[in-house]
């Protein structure tokens, strides 16, 4: 039986038989031990009752196509056919679609496996978790090891704490290693799916949950999927899968706005000129639709002077619809409907930041964008809107939807000053903020609206809980901002958006230039802000500042370091004195750009690494615990490229406890450093 061959330029080898098996994987010379055949695998899950029924494994054939090979395999009990072409490079690329020959709605769980034999092996979950694969045990498995989605309740609250009915991963990507071998799988964040990555002593997994059905026109019965294999350093494990992952899809964490610092909001009648620039504040965001998209004159001047980047704030992922309080489902969607005809008077402009937009067109495309639930009733919220009867809709942004829809609301009405842009007597802001991208607007709901689904680019998932096709509700919110930063970029122009869930930053930070999180520090540890900065690279990212005004000069120094640790800006509100002294530093480290990779470490302290050999280099260094810290800082010169420089190195304080000495040799520069509780240092090489 013949073997085909697929490898990645820097040496991890997958080899399958011509039925699809693999046979084998190694890692440069070193083979490793399977567990199994591997490839491609079915469950499906029953409606209503949301049982999983394993279909088993995918039977074909796999065969040479050029440079690629080409897999064609089915499951005839299950009546389902799969295609994928395997293609090596930078990293192993498997491409495929799954089809329903049926003609009936599936719900499918597609699973690929590499089945290495991984008990002893390390998982890694994050940059800060990481666990040993025991027999008997699945990776992920524990409630914070996953992100949730699928919220299906007439409520919404800041990300709750309570887990929904969809499990994914944290991150698009993840990995497990031994001493001598690592491997990563992921996906491409820019193709949005419903996922999870898992590992157990059988196997590494990824696995897509699927919805097939016959009304979609673009791919009616059929689902796509995309899987990243390749190997990664097991020395720096997850970060190493980050950096390579990274540089793979480098347009997605492209930085096209390199200013760091905090946000404000500046107004005609507020403009706290004395503070802007010791507090760090870098961008400005408002509410310019009154005044025909521009600034006032005395804001513009200052927003010239102290060269701020300034955006138009506008909320387009939702809608308020002004209705009685008591008014069903079913009597609402009439209501939208009959506005929407002309049918009945509305009010929708004011509310929805659409100004000058004539009600019947705006209540048009809230009815044609409206989500309706599993019960096929409209997804709604109550919401007490000043001295206005409202209710708030989470809408589908799907470009694709009957016009008018949100998608050219938001384009023609709320976005509109954008067209002036290139008129040299427009006074800005030539930028736009999005604002409550997901959380508040509804981004983790799913939308049962069978013409949603008819004309949707990316393939439905299922509601686990009753196996019915739908859609996660962010999905469409990807396809619009997609669409949107292209319009913005191509006139100049930059995004920003207040972004708050790691799902949201995962598909729709490519098409973000700065994220703002309306979240307080407090609220995140160390691990929840390593995530962010896995998902969002270099980008600038800022804190509103809540949580830190009126809280004691310790709880703000901790919130702030904390930031700091990751070069993020923890806001302007609150213990000014302390931030004026934490802003400079966070700007210098954050400007030099955050890097996956440290090449250094300290035993009991984190340490990430901002700017390369290519510019100047940071270390910010945090102790997480409640004793103080004192251990030797080792810098891997070498594997900076700093070895080859005639200049002596020196390690210097910036910010913080002051280190000790540090000494070069053998590649290597060492030093110690203490750190305090709570408390976070900058060390600057030169």
């Amino acid at each position: 039986m013949a073997n085909h061959e697929i490898r990645t330029d820097d040496g991890l080898q997958l080899r399958w038989n011509s039925k699809g098996d693999i046979v084998a994987v190694k890692g440069g010379r070193r083979r490793m031990e399977l567990a199994g055949k591997g490839g491609f695998s079915a469950r499906e899950c029953l409606v209503p009752s949301g049982t999983m029924k394993d279909l088993g494994r995918f039977r074909g054939t796999l065969a040479q196509r050029g440079k690629a090979l080409r897999y064609t395999g089915a499951i005839r009990d299950a009546g389902l056919e799969l295609d994928a072409s395997i293609r090596g490079g930078k990293f192993i690329d498997i491409r495929g679609e799954i089809e329903d020959l049926t003609g009936l709605d599936r719900a499918l769980n597609l699973r690929f496996s590499i089945p290495l034999q991984l008990a002893g092996w390390t998982w890694d979950n994050t940059a800060m978790v990481s666990r040993t694969i025991r027999k008997g045990r699945m990776y992920p498995s524990r409630e914070e090891d996953f992100l949730y989605l699928g919220l299906k309740e007439e409520r919404f609250e800041d990300e709750m704490p309570e887990p929904l009915c969809i499990k994914t991963n944290k991150l698009p990507f993840s990995c497990v290693r031994n001493e001598t071998a690592g491997i990563a799988l992921g996906l491409p964040n820019d193709e949005p799916r419903v996922f999870l990555i898992s590992a157990d002593e059988e196997g590494y997994h990824i696995t897509f949950s699927l919805g097939l059905t016959p009304i979609t026109k673009k791919f009616p019965s059929r689902a796509s999927f995309r899987i990243v294999v390749y190997p990664v350093d097991p020395a720096w494990g997850l970060r190493s899968a980050a950096e390579r992952y990274q540089a793979f899809f480098a347009k997605m964490f492209k930085v096209n706005l390199n200013k760091h610092g905090n946000c404000a909001s500046i107004s005609k009648d507020r403009i706290p000129e004395q503070d802007l620039k010791a507090l760090g504040v870098a961008f400005q965001e408002n509410d310019y639709q009154w005044t025909d998209g521009e600034m006032p004159e005395n804001v513009a001047e200052v927003v010239k002077k102290y060269d701020l980047a300034s955006f138009h704030w506008r909320g387009p992922w939702y809608w308020f619809h002004e209705a009685p309080g008591d008014i069903s489902n079913d009597a609402q969607m009439a209501l939208l409907k009959a506005q929407a005809e002309g049918r009945a008077k509305g009010a929708h402009g004011q509310n929805n930041q659409l100004y000058g937009c004539p009600d019947r067109r705006s209540a048009g495309g809230a009815y044609n964008s409206a989500l309706l639930n599993e019960q096929g009733k409209l997804d709604r919220v109550c919401f007490f809107y000043p001295n206005v009867s409202c209710w708030l809709m989470p809408v589908n942004m799907d470009p694709n939807l009957p016009k008018p829809n949100k998608a050219t609301l938001a384009e023609d009405w709320q976005y509109r000053f954008r067209k002036l842009w290139k008129k040299k007597s427009f006074r800005g802001p030539r930028g736009v903020a999005y604002d409550a991208l997901d959380d508040f607007s509804g981004h983790r709901r799913l939308n049962f609206r069978r013409d949603h689904i008819a004309v949707m680019d990316i393939p439905a998932t299922f509601d686990p809980d009753s196996g019915r096709i739908c859609q996660v509700k962010g999905f469409g919110d990807w396809a619009w901002a997609r669409r949107h930063a292209k319009l913005v970029w191509d006139d100049g122009g930059d995004i920003m958006a207040n972004c708050n869930l790691e799902y949201a930053m995962m598909f729709c930070g490519p098409y973000i230039d700065v994220i703002f999180r309306e979240r307080a520090l407090a609220d995140n540890d160390e691990e929840k802000l390593s995530v962010h900065r896995m998902l969002t690279g270099g980008k600038p990212f800022c804190f509103i500042g809540k949580g830190l005004k009126g809280a004691s000069s310790a709880a703000v120094r901790k919130m702030a370091e904390r930031a700091l640790l990751f070069g993020m800006a923890p806001g302007p509100r609150g213990g000014e004195e302390l931030l004026r002294s934490v802003m400079p530093a966070v700007q210098r480290v954050a400007k030099a750009g955050w890097q996956p990779v440290t090449h250094a470490s300290a035993k009991g302290l984190y340490v990430e690494r901002f700017g390369s050999r290519r510019g100047r280099l940071y270390f910010t260094v945090r102790n997480t615990g409640g004793r103080s810290v004192q251990a030797e800082l080792g810098i891997d010169i070498k594997a900076l490229g700093l070895t080859a420089s005639r200049k002596p190195l020196t390690v210097t304080t910036v910010y913080g406890p002051e280190a000790g000495e540090f000494k070069t040799g053998k590649g290597c520069c060492r030093g110690t450093v203490t750190v305090p509780p709570g408390r976070t240092c900058v060390l600057a090489v030169r």
